[in-house]
């Protein structure tokens, strides 16, 4: 389809034709009907034309009424010419109208269809880096206006998602280079010309710190990538009870070593009463290790975790120094640990997160389909809820 036939030049075809139909047919009616007409006012006037019970004779040697000779009235012919007549001026009427149709219809659609231009001038002009621009279409509400909005709402979606993206890479960039420059500090610093046994241990152990700090890292980071992918249908009949107590059992240890008290219980009935759910087993598993996790590590001496599992989904609700209200939106994002980054919050082991924590939870629930809820406890600590859908 080329340029010529644009809906513009279309809609200006649609209306001349049906104007120039329209005006044919109506000067067809009008003409051959006023032609009878006078063919029978004259053939009545003729001499020798009668009546017969009313009804007009006509003579039989006269044929049809276009082929009556002329009688010396001239009656025919006056009506053979004005026919003539009306045949020419009907065409030229039906072309004027089919004209003047076109051109009706390409104004009508060339102003109807300005929005059209606009919202293709403003999508090509709209890259990575000009996001920012709107189509903001004014005028009445009708379908164009709401087409405008539709692809304004994308386009607020589309620079949310860039902006968090620039953020992300900006973060884990951040990230990665820290243990990096800590691991050359250590062979700089740690492992002088006359190093001892004691230099080479102490900055041995201050390298796999921080190589198991990346390597977390980095499988943090490739759980989030998994997690944002999707399922694509990898979903199978999940067992919550006997998932929650499996990763409850992983941390039991490092729960007593930390003086906290790690309890898992079930509520509605026997395990059997709750129903599976369809889930990804292994992201499923990840998510419960990060909640149980963080709610270890950031707890106080003496504090508790407990992990409740019913038909609704999973809480996980521990003790821990309090959080404000304002920063546990900000919880889910990427490299967000709380506290402020002069003074980052303190854990039960003293090691420091990656900060992917509940982003890999936020990722996996929302790839479930599933809605995560984290909320302040009025004494300190968080309570977080996974709420899941059988359907």
């Amino acid at each position: 389809m080329t340029r010529t036939w644009s809906i513009r030049a279309r809609t200006a075809l649609a209306f001349a034709l049906t104007a120039m139909a329209l005006a044919a047919g109506t000067v067809a009616v009008v003409n051959l009907g006023s032609q009878a007409s006078l063919q029978r006012a004259v053939l009545d006037r003729q001499p020798g034309a009668g009546h017969v019970d009313g009804v007009p004779a006509v003579r039989p040697d006269s044929g049809p009424a276009t082929a009556v000779t002329l009688d010396g009235s001239g009656g025919v012919q006056v009506v053979a010419v004005v026919a003539g007549l009306q045949w020419q001026w009907s065409v030229l009427g039906v072309t004027g109208a089919g004209v003047l149709a076109g051109g009706i219809g390409w104004a009508v659609s060339r102003r109807m269809l300005a929005p059209v231009d606009r919202i293709t001038a403003t999508a090509r002009r709209i890259s990575a880096s000009t996001l920012h621009e709107r189509i903001a279409l004014d005028g009445p509400d009708d379908e164009l206006r709401r087409l405008a909005h539709t692809i304004d709402d994308l386009l607020d979606r589309l620079e949310d998602a860039f902006a968090s993206q620039r953020r992300f890479v900006a973060q884990a960039s951040h990230e990665l280079r820290t243990p990096l420059a800590v691991q050359r500090a250590a062979l700089q610093i740690g492992l002088p010309d006359d190093a001892g046994p004691a230099d080479v241990a102490r900055t041995r152990e201050e390298l796999l710190e921080q190589n198991r700090r990346t390597e977390h890292l980095v499988e943090s980071l490739l759980v989030l990538a998994e997690a944002d992918r999707g399922l694509d249908g990898r979903t199978v009949a999940v067992d919550l009870v006997a998932l929650v107590d499996d990763v409850a059992a992983e941390h039991r240890a490092r729960a007593e070593t930390a003086g906290l008290t790690l309890t898992c219980r079930t509520e509605g009935g026997p395990p059997g009463r709750v129903p599976p759910v369809q889930g990804e087993p292994v992201l499923l598993r990840q998510a419960l290790r990060n909640l149980v996790d963080n709610a270890i590590e950031y707890n106080v001496p003496g504090g508790s975790v407990r992990v409740t599992v019913d038909a609704a989904g999973v809480l996980v609700e521990n003790d821990g120094p309090e959080v404000r209200a304002t920063e546990v939106a900000r919880l889910t994002e990427p490299f967000r640990r709380g506290g402020t980054t002069a003074e980052p919050p303190r854990t039960t082991t003293g090691r420091r997160h990656s900060g992917l924590g509940l982003s890999i939870v936020a990722a996996v629930v929302c790839a479930h389909g599933w809605v995560l809820a984290v909320d302040p406890r009025d004494r300190g600590g968080l309570v977080v809820r996974i709420g899941v859908s059988s359907v």
